[in-house]
């Protein structure tokens, strides 16, 4: 997935390098992403693919709404899978957008998390858990325009779970390593979970959803 948006980031950069990205209220954007998890409660990082589109409601302000699918590996002893869809709004820091257009993100999302161990202390198979809930995230991101038409999106955010949490810790049994994984009572107090998100992504504006193009 990287490969295919840094080939398609080297054809737009060819054929839209003279041209200059407006922003302006009404402009949809579709797009493609990449999505690494880092410093969750696990120490283990996620790998992910994912989609999004925006609308812009102002000239400084516009909103994300994107899905993600992101697979974590752990310890080569079981694997963790995350679902977001959500939601952000977008704040740019500069009246006008240069070739480097920097903003500051916030939003929701619902996440869904499932984890497949396949040692644990007491089950020989594979064991599944998993959860609902939802998530706070903000952060910072910066756009590169491609031209008219055309935009390489890096962005980071913390994400805050509220919800249930699914703890996993790699522990030593019989001389081997095995996975225990703990997941919270719904009955007990909710617990705050998070991890960083980085979004590498490249996004197409289809054109104006209202106002003069």
């Amino acid at each position: 997935m990287v490969k295919k948006i840094l080939c398609l980031f080297a054809l737009c950069t060819t054929l839209c390098a003279n041209a200059q990205y407006t922003r302006k209220a009404g402009n949809f954007e579709l797009g493609m992403r990449n999505t690494v998890s880092l410093f969750g409660n696990n120490n283990t990082s996620g790998f992910g693919t994912g989609g999004q589109f925006r609308i812009m409601l102002a000239k400084k302000i516009n909103t994300e709404w994107f899905a993600d699918y992101i697979q974590t590996d752990l310890y080569n002893l079981g694997k963790r899978t995350d679902a977001h869809i959500g939601w952000s709004v977008m704040f740019y820091i500069m009246d006008e957008p240069k070739k480097l257009d920097p903003y500051f993100i916030a939003g929701h999302c619902f996440d869904y998390t499932r984890v497949n161990v396949y040692h644990t202390l007491t089950e020989p198979g594979i064991t599944v858990k998993s959860r609902w809930s939802s998530a706070a995230q903000a952060g910072i991101g910066c756009h590169y325009y491609i031209g008219e038409r055309f935009n390489l999106t890096l962005a980071t955010q913390y994400m805050l779970h509220l919800g249930n949490d699914i703890h996993v810790e790699l522990e030593n049994e019989n001389g081997g390593e095995v996975l225990h994984v703990e997941q919270e009572s719904t009955n007990n107090k909710l617990t705050f979970e998070g991890h960083m998100l980085t979004t590498l992504s490249l996004n197409f504006r289809i054109g104006q959803l209202w106002g003069a193009n």
